[in-house]
């Protein structure tokens, strides 16, 4: 198994059609009974696995598929570091959005 964190974006992407080939194949699947079980054809099942580009709806419909939904959990979840950052995440409200930078001027 590759170490992601060292990955390219096109590496992760191969990794990823990699492993949910593997877990396919544990699972005694065929390309065709997971591309109908998810409701896409074989040939876009086959080069998710063989690339790893698809749709983001493609790929949770495969997670689900694979039963591996439960994986996702912790993905993009901020890591709490300590009992203060607990206390203070839950006193604050979650942001909403990013804040806009003011653009700086220029003195004349």
């Amino acid at each position: 198994m590759a170490e992601l964190a060292l990955a390219l974006p096109d590496e992760i992407c191969a990794e990823l059609g990699a492993r949910a080939r593997a877990r396919r194949l544990l699972l005694n699947l065929s390309v065709d009974e997971l591309a109908e079980r998810i409701g896409v054809s074989s040939k876009t099942l086959g080069n998710f696995e063989r690339t790893g580009r698809c749709t983001l709806e493609t790929f949770v419909s495969v997670l689900e598929a694979l039963n591996a939904t439960g994986e996702l959990q912790q993905l993009l979840v901020a890591p709490t570091r300590s009992i203060e950052d607990m206390r203070a995440k839950s006193a604050v409200s979650a942001r909403q959005r990013a804040y806009r930078k003011r653009p700086t001027t220029v003195p004349k």
